[in-house]
């Protein structure tokens, strides 16, 4: 096994461990829409991951300590999640839902062994 591979699989098993911290999110990944001319259709067919991510405020808001993401809480949220738990990679037409609301990714960091992903997402709506 590779180290980058070793890596990718520690980072996996560490955000699961931390139990109540990460939260089970779904992750869709946009697919383009594909026009057949045959019959005049437009198809899109989205794929949906369910992973574990740890979510925290972003920006200054996330510095103040608090672990706890109010519900009336619209500012840009953190996802930090395994690479190896995303068989897609992200792009900023993706969504993610959690506890039933919608956030757009706006952007998309990862580290340098690329065992990981920050997600800078913003609620839909």
């Amino acid at each position: 096994m590779s180290l980058r591979a070793a890596i990718a699989s520690a980072v996996s098993g560490a955000i699961s461990a931390t139990g109540d911290i990460a939260e089970t999110i779904t992750y869709t990944a946009k697919s383009a829409a594909t026009y057949n001319v045959a019959n005049g259709t437009l198809s899109k067919t989205d794929t949906t991951y369910s992973i574990k991510a740890i979510i925290a405020p972003s920006g200054p808001a996330g510095l103040d300590g608090k672990t706890r993401i109010e519900p009336e809480h619209t500012g840009a949220l953190s996802v930090l999640f395994a690479s190896a738990d995303l068989s897609a990679t992200p792009d900023s037409s993706d969504t993610i839902t959690r506890k039933g609301l919608v956030y757009k990714v706006t952007q998309i960091t990862f580290d340098a062994a690329g065992s990981t992903y920050t997600l800078i997402v913003e609620r839909v709506g």
